[in-house]
């Protein structure tokens, strides 16, 4: 199988527990400054051509008061693309989990894909496409049942059958779609970045807020193969929306390879 590898930025956030830091010390919101990067940690990825830090160009590390456990700590990832991004992603997971890191059952991995090229045909493809593939996924992933009600909720069977109300009239800069989206959650402030909407597998609060969509279902992980297999799929799910879905058919077929190598991967997943 080729994958579909495209110069779409991505980007991800792993959570974890049991990497050690100074819990009393300053943190600038909720980033680790690099005196609290654990050294081992820090001289790891250096060594590794990584650059670690707590600015945006950098990966870093940030509080997560979700995550269970001691030790516990988002490890944000900078921007990054393509086959060599995928490679950075890898060497970062064997570093972390020889470091110590552990993941448990509060543990997400998160995925951001760039989406500054999406408007509303894009969207509505890729709600379309996740409507087929999203129960398949959240049947995968195993032990994933508290996190579905939590923190990856499923789409809105009614956001789903209201999607074709969206014109590409009435769809103008995606305010139709940005009205269904945050109907879901009318008592939480759109405009904040903890809007409850972003509480989804699907997050499009993150393209709103920041021009992102956001892929919040699986279980984190440690393991290079599963997590960039997952990468590859969510990344051929926003391909195939940018490019078009005329021939539904077509596009699931196109994605099924995807899927299979990724949901294959899982069983590397940590128990």
């Amino acid at each position: 199988m080729r994958p579909i590898i495209t110069d779409r930025p991505f980007g991800v956030e792993i959570e974890v527990n049991h990497l050690w830091y100074g819990y009393f010390l300053p943190i600038d919101s909720g980033v680790l400054p690099p005196y609290r990067i654990p050294d081992g940690l820090k001289k790891a990825f250096e060594e590794a051509g990584l650059p670690i830090g707590n600015t945006e160009d950098t990966w870093r590390l940030q509080e997560d008061h979700s995550i269970r456990g001691r030790g516990a700590v988002e490890v944000v990832s900078p921007r990054l693309s393509g086959m060599q991004g995928l490679k950075s992603l890898e060497k970062a997971l064997r570093i972390i989990k020889d470091q110590g890191a552990t993941v448990n059952g509060s543990c997400g991995f998160h995925v951001h894909h760039d989406a500054s090229d999406f408007g509303c045909r894009e969207l509505k493809n890729l709600l379309k496409l996740m409507g087929v593939w999203e129960p398949l996924i959240f049947k995968a992933i195993p032990d994933n049942e508290k996190r579905m009600e939590r923190s990856c909720r499923p789409l809105s069977q009614k956001l789903l059958e209201l999607i074709d109300t969206c014109s590409e009239e009435t769809c103008e800069d995606t305010r139709c779609l940005k009205k269904l989206w945050y109907a879901q959650e009318k008592n939480s402030p759109y405009k904040i970045r903890y809007n409850e909407t972003r509480y989804h597998g699907l997050n499009l609060h993150s393209f709103w807020f920041r021009g992102t969509v956001e892929f919040r279902h699986m279980r984190s992980t440690l393991a290079g193969e599963t997590a960039k297999n997952w990468i590859l799929f969510t990344q051929a799910l926003m391909e195939l929306a940018h490019r078009g879905i005329e021939d539904t058919e077509e596009a699931n077929h196109k994605l099924l390879p995807y899927f299979k190598r990724w949901k294959e991967s899982l069983i590397l997943l940590e128990s």
